[in-house]
């Protein structure tokens, strides 16, 4: 995403310093190369809230001069809440004078609640996105609030021309297979098992010659153990694993060989995945949370009220039942999705940048 920002025209970004944790790779990246006015600076890695905090003073003292360094030298700090180095980066740019602000991308207490982890957890949790929003001072970004018909702005990786029209298109694209699709990485906290729960409701459920598949594009610590579950629950042979796919065209192309786009998290900010989605004309179910909640009662998805496999696999059928409601879905979707590009929000981010600090060397 943020590469849009120095493609803008007048070219006001004229390049970014990420400083964010890295480990030493085992592999050449599967990713592809990054712009070279972007310049990345690895900061010590940690594991999880517990690990941050375990870490936390010998972190400081390895990040302190390096991060002192890249934010003297900048313009303006921008600080992705939450994140391990926020707080000191924000230190840092209140005492050297450098305009800083938060982006606040979610919530670590929301997550922690998701996982179902206990009181401590959350406690910690939530003194960590405490820290890492006051780090901001004044100004901060909550990605994806105020999206629906407001000034919102959110981490759209959609280009203009990924967006496809599939109006005339039967639904399901196939009439008696229904393919879902669910694209993250595979960890704990994001609903799969609700998912894997929901799919085996929907196949006890099949009508003769019908069929329901899953297609999970991602990979992720949580894999072994939801291959284990889908064998428990007898939807091993229903469920196709795709891996990461680090070409976007391949991927969009796996999204768009699917008729559903299923999310059950029940912690999250605005997550990119579903403008994927939606851009490639899946209708989308998901849980209301986080920033999905305006989505959900303006009609652009179809909200999951509770978390237990019964209630997915009912809202699944429910738009299986009216496939015209899965129509509508698909195309307020897409006019939404055309107000959201990557060009459009790397545009309306430097503008509040500029509306914020209108003397930086914008542009020179």
């Amino acid at each position: 995403f943020v590469a849009a920002l120095l493609n803008l025209p007048g070219a006001p970004v004229a390049s970014i310093t990420s400083c964010v944790p890295l480990r030493a790779a085992t592999a050449a990246p599967a990713t592809l190369p990054l712009d070279d006015r972007i310049r990345v600076v690895g900061m010590a890695p940690f594991d999880g809230i517990g690990g941050y905090l375990r870490r936390l003073p010998a972190m400081v003292r390895a990040n302190r001069s390096v991060l002192r360094e890249e934010v003297g030298a900048a313009d303006l700090v921008w600080l992705k809440v939450p994140a391990s180095n926020a707080p000191l980066a924000g230190w840092l740019a209140w005492r050297a004078g450098v305009p800083r602000f938060g982006y606040v991308a979610g919530s670590a207490s929301a997550v922690a609640r998701g996982r179902g982890l206990g009181v401590p957890a959350r406690a910690v949790g939530l003194a960590y996105d405490l820290a890492g929003r006051l780090a901001g001072g004044g100004r901060r970004v909550v990605v994806g609030e105020r999206l629906v018909g407001g000034d919102g702005i959110v981490t759209s990786l959609v280009e203009p021309g990924e967006i496809r029209d599939v109006g005339a298109a039967p639904w399901p694209a196939i009439p008696w297979r229904l393919r879902l699709a669910w694209a993250g990485r595979l960890a704990p906290g994001k609903g799969l098992d609700e998912l894997l729960a929901a799919l085996a409701v929907l196949v006890a459920g099949e009508k003769s010659g019908d069929r329901v598949e899953l297609v999970i594009i991602g990979d992720g610590p949580a894999r072994t153990g939801l291959e284990a579950r889908a064998a428990d629950l007898g939807i091993a042979d229903r469920i196709h694993w795709l891996g990461y796919i680090a070409d976007r065209p391949t991927y969009l192309d796996a999204l768009a060989s699917c008729d559903l786009f299923v999310f059950p998290s029940p912690a999250e900010g605005f997550p990119k995945v579903v403008l994927d989605a939606i851009a490639v004309g899946l209708p989308v179910v998901a849980r209301p949370s986080g920033q999905l909640a305006p989505l959900a009662s303006s009609g652009l998805i179809e909200a999951v009220g509770s978390d237990d496999g019964a209630a997915l696999a009912d809202a699944i059928g429910r738009l299986v039942a009216a496939p015209e409601r899965a129509a509508t879905l698909a195309a307020a979707g897409r006019a939404f999705v055309g107000e959201h590009t990557r060009p459009a929000e790397a545009a309306r981010l430097v503008a509040r940048w500029q509306s914020w600090w209108p003397d930086l060397p914008w542009g020179r």
